[in-house]
């Protein structure tokens, strides 16, 4: 019984490089098996995540919103057996221990329950696991199968880890490249702790930022109590969505704006561990920038980015009122609203903040303005 093709192989491969074909791999394979669908799952200290084929996928989500994924014995099962090659749920539990488990309950519930599988334990951390699943009145998965599946296993953990290192090192340059312009930034994992950061922005740490054991963190109270909320809600974010958390003046770097910018295009990518980018801008000396920057920079509607950039220029409630034809009660309901969002609880705070907050490029900021814990960005080359 042959299982196993070259153009199967071949579509493992490209997978393991295009992260958004891993389902319908496992849609390939369940249609030579005669399975319903396949599942690919992958865990590490940081994260996890899966991908299933289209059958399988509503039904796998609805079993970890049941909370019935953390109690399935499959995968510690598959570990323990420490078997180089695929297994079938007789070669793990007895019938009787099947009939009692309230996992496998599910699965027969929703028509399968009778499931292949192996479990690969890469160099990198990670935890594959690749599994398909066969309708219950089918009947198991026969050793024939199981052994004509055998083949494959090779290449899946090779595609497995090619994936998590080309994740990786797609960070890296993420990272590296904002260094080459000047900007300190970090990758961020999916448990928001540091995955990578290039020279500018390790140079800051501990000072600046922090690499704590459960998240990334700053120094500065207040911004890393709007850094907690930022990372909190990043998974509710719209796509592009930046948040901007501003830093006050420090002898290590000056009055600068830490910018939380999501990672979308990982969405299909289940070994892709970053979840966003933290990228540090410094601003200029007392120079106001417009409204419309400062509304890109900390988030705000354009009515309360006119509020903050008047109160910035010296003007009051009762001016910025009369201007807009608005009452005085509405412009200070905006003005509570930019306190909220740039974490400040006074104008003159706000003023500090803002005094500043025209963004110069990397090429314009003065060495010293900077000092030695930036550094001088490198010299920019031809590029294609």
């Amino acid at each position: 019984m042959t299982l196993v093709s070259e153009d199967l192989i071949d579509k493992v491969y490209e997978a393991a490089v295009l992260p958004e074909l891993w389902d319908s791999v496992l849609d390939n394979v369940a249609s030579r098996v005669g399975s319903v669908g396949g599942l690919l799952f992958t865990a590490n200290s940081q994260h996890e995540a899966w991908v299933a084929s289209s059958i399988m996928r509503p039904l796998y989500a609805d079993f970890i919103e049941d909370g019935l994924a953390s109690q399935n014995p499959r995968p510690q099962r598959a570990i323990a057996k420490n078997h180089a090659g695929f297994v079938r749920d007789h070669d793990l539990f007895t019938p009787e221990e099947m009939d009692r488990d309230p996992a496998y309950a599910y699965m027969r519930r929703k028509g399968v329950g009778w499931c292949t599988g192996t479990v690969v334990q890469a160099p990198t951390g990670d935890l594959v696991v690749f599994s398909w699943e066969r309708r219950f009145k089918d009947g198991p998965f026969g050793t024939e199968t199981v052994t004509a599946l055998d083949p494959l296993r090779a290449h899946l953990a090779r595609a497995a880890l090619i994936s998590g290192r080309l994740g990786l090192e797609r960070a890296r340059a993420a990272a590296e490249t904002l260094g080459l312009i000047g900007l300190p930034a970090a990758v961020l994992s999916r448990s928001h702790r540091l995955l990578t950061a290039n020279k500018l922005l390790e140079n800051l740490i501990p000072h600046v930022v922090q690499d704590r054991p459960l998240r990334i963190g700053l120094a500065d109270r207040r911004a890393d109590a709007m850094l907690a909320q930022s990372l909190l809600q990043l998974p509710t974010h719209a796509g592009g969505q930046v948040r901007s958390i501003p830093i006050a003046k420090t002898p290590e770097l000056p009055a600068s704006i830490v910018h939380v910018v999501p990672v979308r295009g990982a969405a299909h990518d289940i070994f892709a561990a970053a979840s966003c980018v933290l990228v540090i801008t410094a601003v200029a000396r007392p120079e106001i920038a417009s409204a419309q920057v400062i509304q890109g920079l900390f988030d705000l509607t354009p009515a309360e980015a006119r509020v903050a950039h008047g109160i910035a220029a010296g003007k009051t409630i009762d001016d910025l009122a009369r201007e807009a034809g608005l009452a005085a009660g509405t412009v200070r309901q905006q003005l509570k609203s930019v306190f909220g969002k740039t974490g400040v609880s006074r104008q003159a705070e706000l003023v500090g903040i803002l005094a500043g907050s025209a963004l110069r490029s990397p090429g314009n900021i003065p060495r010293e303005d900077i000092g030695q814990a930036i550094g001088q960005p490198p010299p920019m080359r031809g590029t294609c």
